[in-house]
């Protein structure tokens, strides 16, 4: 049985682990060289020491934004968050699945969760930030509706971040 629930404390250990394996399969395909290897690990340590450090201040306690977990038969299955960037954008952010838990509606459901969240909170529109190594989100964000609207290379490295938004 899959739930959607908000965040409790007691789920740091498992978001921490699914945001960091559920990128596991993407970086193993798609960054061949050290110099990728090395931007992606500063992305994703970035992430894990920032506001995946402490999801309730980071998230809970920003008004305007929340974080959810995704349980199926009662484990920590997914992850998202939605951030407050200004009255009219969140980010959404922190979005995983884990591998063995795809192609099962959750990330659907999750992303359904984050944006009826953001349409109640008033937001004109979400956004969410992706990488060209992970084309499977890509083809996701595009099949609901998100459309790129920037990129940003990162010097040294064949990796590349795409800015998508989506209307709400």
């Amino acid at each position: 049985m899959l739930v959607i629930r908000q965040f409790r404390a007691g789920d740091a250990p498992a978001v921490r682990y699914l945001f960091e394996h559920a990128q596991d399969d993407f970086v193993s395909s798609y960054l061949h060289t050290e110099q990728d290897r090395q931007g992606f690990r500063e992305y994703l340590d970035g992430a894990l020491t920032h506001d995946l450090a402490d999801i309730n201040h980071s998230y809970l306690e920003r008004p305007g934004s929340n974080f959810w977990i995704a349980e199926l038969d009662g484990q920590a299955a997914g992850c998202i968050g939605a951030y407050r960037r200004s009255d009219a954008e969140a980010e959404i952010r922190r979005f995983a699945v884990a591998r063995e838990a795809r192609r099962r509606g959750i990330a659907n459901r999750l992303l359904d969760t984050a944006e009826t969240f953001c349409r109640h909170a008033g937001y004109a529109r979400a956004i969410v930030w992706t990488s060209n190594h992970m084309q499977a989100a890509i083809a996701f964000l595009k099949r609901r509706g998100y459309r790129e609207i920037e990129d940003h290379a990162f010097p040294h490295t064949s990796l590349t971040l795409y800015l998508y938004v989506r209307d709400l």
